[in-house]
């Protein structure tokens, strides 16, 4: 049996052809050279995310991340002769280092999102499986994805919770909100044990790892499938040839 395909155009595609996309974005992140042709990738990044159907969602991402890529750019502006890996040619500050590493950052965070979240766990588990990968790693991984987004939700509900009851969670020092969190922090371990304990007894139920096991979900691929991931390697083959190769020697 397929796996069934959303209505939005990116969830129709193959989900392995999800992950091409990621492992491509994440790799441009990597060999872009300057600033203008990270900017374009992340622009391009993000029209797929629209198209996807998960801007809201990666607007929360990045407003949660929103900090971290202000250190990256202040910690990259000042501290880039420092780097192990690599060499830049500027003096004092550079804050055109600083925004190159923070737009790095962004592509490395919303490729990876945009894969987790236009795939099922059922979607990732089989695409997973059909790489190679052994069928429990597969499977424990999907099952970490799976349950994420709601143990975020279960933290969410106790800090909401904890607000309510009149706990000051993000005032005074840094050690007094550090203390503040504990009745924050010791629900949600009780709680994360208790879904690992039900997870653990279904699995026993079900006699997960007795036997050899059919699969319900497959994966097929289809036109649309080849005619996108052929697009992606042509787009990447031009863009080697034109930084690397022939194009670029004329």
């Amino acid at each position: 049996m397929s796996i069934h395909r959303d209505s939005l155009p990116l969830q129709r595609l193959d989900p392995r052809v999800r992950l091409l996309l990621m492992i491509v974005f994440i790799i441009f992140a990597f060999i872009s050279p300057d600033i203008l042709t990270i900017s374009i990738v992340l622009v391009v990044l993000l029209l797929i995310i629209l198209v996807g159907g998960v801007m809201r969602k990666a607007a929360g991402v990045l407003k949660i991340m929103a900090p971290m890529f202000v250190v990256a750019i202040l910690l990259w502006s000042t501290l880039y002769s420092y780097s192990l890996f690599y060499s830049f040619e500027a003096t004092g500050i550079a804050l055109e280092i600083g925004v190159y590493m923070a737009l790095r950052l962004f592509i490395m965070i919303l490729a990876p999102f945009l894969f987790i979240a236009t795939t099922s766990p059922s979607e990732m588990v089989a695409t997973l499986s059909s790489l190679g990968i052994p069928e429990k790693a597969a499977f424990f991984l999907g099952l970490t994805f799976r349950h994420v987004a709601g143990m975020a939700e279960e933290y969410r509900a106790i800090k909401e919770a904890q607000i309510s009851r009149g706990v000051e969670l993000d005032k005074e020092s840094l050690i007094k909100r550090i203390r503040n969190y504990v009745p924050v922090i010791i629900p949600f371990l009780i709680r994360s044990v208790e879904v690992a304990e039900r997870v653990a007894l279904a699995m026993e139920l079900k006699l997960y790892g007795v036997g050899r096991r059919s699969r319900y979900f497959g994966l097929k691929m289809r036109r649309i499938d080849f005619f996108i991931t052929f697009l992606i390697l042509v787009i990447c083959s031009m863009y080697i040839l034109w930084r690397y190769g022939f194009l670029a020697l004329q």
